[in-house]
């Protein structure tokens, strides 16, 4: 058996305070399933570190999955006498860590939470062994794009819809700027689109489709990235995309403080309204196998009303462990998996 240690992104306890122990290891597990043991937090010369065994040494492949996990900062194999021998990480990104971390604003999703949660829709899914590839991330409650960017990290094709056309304009131009200070190959295309949607009301929708690209050799080569951002109601998603279209969804859904008592069309802020009307769309749009995996405030919906709502459009909820922690005095956060089935 061989004995690895993890040290945690020093960021991580300031994101879940007391929480961040019990998240990392869930994540670490719902990532190897069965195969590692023991995984615990231990002090090494006053440092806590996440430990685990394998039974063998860890393929290259591991290396980068286990370099994808958001608490991740440095990893190091531990020979006797507690002797630490460094693993050198290979994340295997399109893009750096930059893209998520330029763009601040109030009310923003950590970043290291949002990775989590794309972690944990592909470890979920039929997919995870394919998590090298492009796959097609959608986030139907994007606000100004932190899981949209966070996709195009990872090397996924990105699709964020808000209804705000606000923060999806200002997301937009932020992505063309980083492409053109970064010299990457791109295209964008804006357009309208309109239709008959939910509640048999006509919308008019605008879009922002990127083609990318690292460079020229890359663009010939087909080897691109497709990233969308549309300000629209998430409820019309099966009128933006076809059938069996996403790899994976994920969204940090609103808490709810601001929109609680709201009516007409912000209304669909509060996370209730918005979960009951939305699931049936965004399951229609998510491939056979494909995972979802959302975040809400525990205060405002009861995960046992949302673990209905997912069993009543046939989704199969996948548990991982406990991922509850609290954000604020007012803001519980818990995170729901299911996968299509």
């Amino acid at each position: 058996m061989i004995k690895y240690a993890v040290l945690q992104n020093p960021g991580h306890n300031r994101v879940y305070f007391n929480s961040s122990g019990k998240l990392a290891k869930n994540e670490l597990s719902a990532l190897f399933w069965d195969n590692i043991t023991e995984i615990k937090e231990e002090l090494f010369g006053g440092i806590e570190y996440i430990t685990f065994f394998s039974e063998n040494k860890l393929s290259e492949e591991n290396i980068i999955l286990l370099s994808r996990l958001s608490f991740v900062y440095a990893i190091f194999e531990v020979a006797d006498s507690n002797l630490f021998l460094p693993v050198t990480k290979n994340h295997s990104y399109f893009f750096g860590d930059d893209l998520n971390m330029i763009l601040k604003y109030s009310g923003k999703t950590n970043e290291i939470f949002t990775r989590m949660i794309i972690n944990l829709a592909v470890f979920a899914s039929g997919f995870k062994n394919k998590f090298l590839e492009t796959l097609n991330l959608l986030d139907p409650v994007c606000g100004k794009g932190t899981t949209v960017f966070d996709g195009l990290i990872c090397g996924y094709n990105s699709y964020g819809i808000d209804l705000s056309e606000k923060l999806i304009n200002e997301s937009s131009q932020f992505l063309k700027k980083y492409l053109e200070t970064g010299r990457y190959k791109h295209s964008l295309k804006e357009e309208k689109i309109s239709g008959i949607g939910c509640e048999n009301k006509a919308f008019k929708s605008q879009r922002h489709l990127f083609d990318v690209a690292k460079n020229k050799v890359d663009q010939k080569e087909n080897k691109n990235l497709t990233c969308e951002f549309i300000g629209g109601d998430a409820r019309n998603i099966n009128k933006y995309y076809k059938k069996n279209n996403f790899h994976i969804i994920v969204g940090d859904l609103p808490y709810g403080i601001q929109h609680e008592n709201t009516t007409g069309k912000d209304k669909m802020r509060n996370p209730v309204n918005l979960i009951k009307t939305s699931i049936p769309v965004w399951t229609e749009v998510l491939k056979p196998n494909g995972a979802i995996v959302l975040s809400w405030n525990t205060f405002l919906l009861k995960r046992e009303e949302l673990e209905n709502i997912f069993v009543e459009n046939k989704l199969e909820i996948i548990n991982f462990g406990d991922f509850s922690h609290r954000v604020d005095q007012a803001i519980n956060r818990d995170v729901i998996v299911g996968v299509k089935r």
